[in-house]
């Protein structure tokens, strides 16, 4: 804590919580105060009188909930009443930032180069839906429990970002009545810090700060004036990132990228290192149609390959640089080791993507549950007679080499063409179109009637997962089928 000691030292108290302390003088306090081990319980905290010897006196204490920031009543000049420097015909507001990177220990400055604007997206709620949260309502307690049933609270729209300059200023635009909070980037727009609360700002109102997380009590030692780098010119626009102003989504914004370099080695029976990147889906209750996400995501959440915040593991502690995110994450960090340097090369574009996605704390839905939808969803990932359909023809003509049930995985399945379904492209020679994984040779072409048979086992369940969506499946456009 900022401060100095009075000559009397202070008493160190062997229980309790203190909070929201007013200085009557340099020996004598009011504070809020509870007894006990616990900060949470509803009506803990009263109000005391407490001084630097130990002693404590009840002023207030209330049965039914807490007591903070005691303030003595005594006459005040008046404040001053502001005027108002809104403006209701306007839908953003301004902001500037003097010294983004101070109280940010460990980073050098110069290593602060944007500043990201992310929307952490509300609860919706209303008459026709009700309410609607980011989770499945559901309490899954096998394998995985962890990541099954929560690893984010909302949806996140990333407003874009801003440069920084030399001086570590900023001058930039932000929507209105906006929920927002601030990433600081370096130059390849990584994120260096996260802010884990958000703002929001009014109509035509100008805000102004220091840094990251300054302390309060700590005269600023840069301010905003006529030198400052970033108000010699106009404020900024946010560079939007590479899916748009649409909240990211995983399937739509992230797989492609996968689908492009990693899913050739990293699919099938042998997955290169066990890790297995196709986009087909998964299902972790038959009960909850669409509770689950798809091969490629759980496989990065099962092998920790992105440094993510825990929701459930969160606490009012303040964030410290690199805690997490794509600086940490296994995912960047493989692209440049001796196993892919050379081999697999992304573009700016899809980099940006990885890492974007990642320091959004790499959610995977776009949207929030409707458990009050018209029509029930299809879970593709769940059909246990679409799986039994393609044991019955894969036990003729795979069981020589493979267990039936190893090669009718239904995760197997491209959800945005059947065509492209391992079911149909492995067991398919490459003069044929396929990849000819399968030795021997299972479909010599696609005449071969099992081949079609399983083709149409595939299409009409890919169709109607289109017709009946689930919560991931609704994020991809018609297009990008």
């Amino acid at each position: 804590m900022d401060g100095h000691a009075v000559p009397e030292g202070g008493v160190l108290d062997p229980s309790g919580f203190y909070s929201t302390p007013w200085a009557l003088s340099d020996r004598l306090f009011l504070v809020a105060y509870t007894y006990g081990d616990k900060t949470t319980v509803p009506n803990g905290y009263g109000l005391y009188v407490v001084d630097v010897l130990g002693n404590k006196e009840l002023v207030l204490r209330d049965p039914a909930i807490s007591c903070f920031a005691p303030i003595p009543l005594r006459p005040r000049p008046r404040p001053p009443i502001l005027p108002d420097v809104t403006d209701p015909e306007v839908d953003e507001a301004t902001c500037s930032v003097s010294l983004a990177a101070m109280g940010c220990d460990g980073i050098a400055p110069e290593r602060v180069r944007y500043l990201r604007l992310s929307e952490p997206i509300g609860w919706p709620y209303d008459n026709q839906n009700g309410g609607q949260r980011y989770g499945e309502d559901h309490q899954f307690g096998g394998p995985g429990a962890e990541w099954k049933n929560l690893i984010n609270w909302t949806p996140i729209r990333i407003l874009g970002d801003v440069p920084i300059e030399r001086d570590g200023s900023a001058h930039f635009r932000v929507p209105a009545d906006t929920a927002v909070y601030f990433q600081l980037l370096d130059e390849n727009r990584m994120e260096l810090r996260r802010m884990r609360s958000f703002i929001s700002f009014q109509p035509g109102e100008r805000r102004a700060c220091v840094g990251c997380h300054e302390s309060r009590a700590a005269a600023p030692v840069h301010s905003l004036g006529p030198a400052t780098l970033a108000l010699a010119g106009p404020s900024s626009t946010p560079l939007p990132a590479p899916w748009g102003q649409q909240p990211v989504s995983f399937l739509r914004d992230i797989q492609p990228v996968l689908d492009r370099h990693c899913v050739e080695c990293h699919s099938g029976l042998k997955p290169a290192a066990g890790l297995d990147f196709f986009a087909g889906l998964t299902s972790h209750d038959p009960k909850v149609p669409g509770y689950g996400y798809n091969r490629a995501f759980e496989t990065m959440l099962e092998h920790d390959l992105i440094a993510r915040s825990k929701a459930r593991a969160q606490d009012a502690s303040i964030t410290p640089p690199l805690a997490y995110g794509s600086h940490r994450s296994k995912l960047i960090a493989c692209l440049t080791d001796k196993n892919h340097a050379g081999k697999v090369a992304l573009s700016a574009d899809e980099r940006l993507r990885l890492v974007m996605w990642i320091d959004a704390n790499a959610p995977y839905h776009d949207r929030f549950v409707n458990k009050r939808a018209e029509r029930l969803a299809y879970d593709l990932a769940a059909d246990r007679e679409l799986s039994r359909d393609l044991q019955e023809i894969h036990s003729r003509r795979c069981g020589p080499c493979h267990a039936t049930a190893e090669v009718s995985r239904l995760d197997w399945i491209d959800p945005r063409d059947a065509r492209r379904s391992l079911l149909v492209t492995a067991p398919l020679s490459r003069s044929s179109g396929g990849s000819g994984k399968c030795s021997p040779v299972v479909y010599r072409n696609t005449a071969d009637p099992d081949y079609q048979a399983v083709l149409k086992l595939l299409e009409q369940a890919v169709g109607r997962a289109w017709s009946q969506p689930r919560r991931d499946l609704a994020s991809l456009q018609p297009a990008a089928r």
